[in-house]
């Protein structure tokens, strides 16, 4: 069980006891809230570019997040879990200039919902709804052959101005919402570590 605030040892897919962590947890503070997950496991890839490799077979699904171990360095992530709505796992830059994260909707009670230019008129809502920020535009995108749709925007977080990004997949009884956000910047994409992260977002085999 995640508590919002303490501290979380996770199951770490690791030859070496030594390169166990721990994360200390708290709310994901961004505007939107989704239904209640839980953390499965998290491993750190040892590689130039730290990165946090997450991964769940509960929610069928896994995201590299961008994760550094400079305290001093203003580009450090810091990896994060949340206990809000919906929630599955995200990172920060350590002066708050930008998010990555991964959340999901629960189609299991709505058979008959699907991801489409039509209810995305109401999945945006979590995003872009009244003083949170407004969408720019949508397109259709394909991630390694999955279809789904990109929504670009604005985004308002503590009086601060965000580009905002959301990728959206259907699959496994779910919408998997994998977004980035950067402030002052409406290209958050430009920046390699949240394309980066968006772009790792695969479906683990059924």
């Amino acid at each position: 069980m995640i508590s919002s605030v303490g501290q979380w040892c996770p199951r770490i897919v690791s030859s070496t006891p030594e390169s166990r962590p721990c994360f200390r947890l708290s709310p994901l503070f961004l505007p939107m809230k989704f239904l209640s997950a839980a953390l499965a496991a998290l491993v750190l890839s040892v590689t130039s570019a730290s990165a946090a490799y997450w991964q769940s077979d509960d929610f069928g699904c896994s995201i590299s997040l961008p994760d550094s171990g400079s305290a001093t360095s203003q580009s450090n992530w810091s990896t994060i879990g949340s206990t809000a709505d919906g929630t599955l796992v995200g990172a920060q830059r350590i002066d708050m200039s930008a998010f990555v994260f991964l959340g999901y909707v629960d189609l299991s009670k709505r058979p008959k919902f699907h991801l489409n230019e039509k209810t995305i008129e109401e999945l945006e809502k979590r995003f872009f709804g009244p003083g949170q920020g407004f969408r720019r535009g949508i397109q259709r995108i394909s991630l390694r052959g999955l279809p789904g749709y990109r929504l670009t925007g604005d985004s308002v977080y503590h009086g601060g101005h965000y580009g905002l990004v959301v990728d959206m997949y259907e699959a496994n009884s779910r919408i998997y919402e994998v977004a980035g956000m950067k402030q002052n910047d409406l290209q958050p994409l430009k920046d390699p570590d949240i394309r980066s992260a968006m772009a790792s977002f695969k479906l683990l085999p059924q």
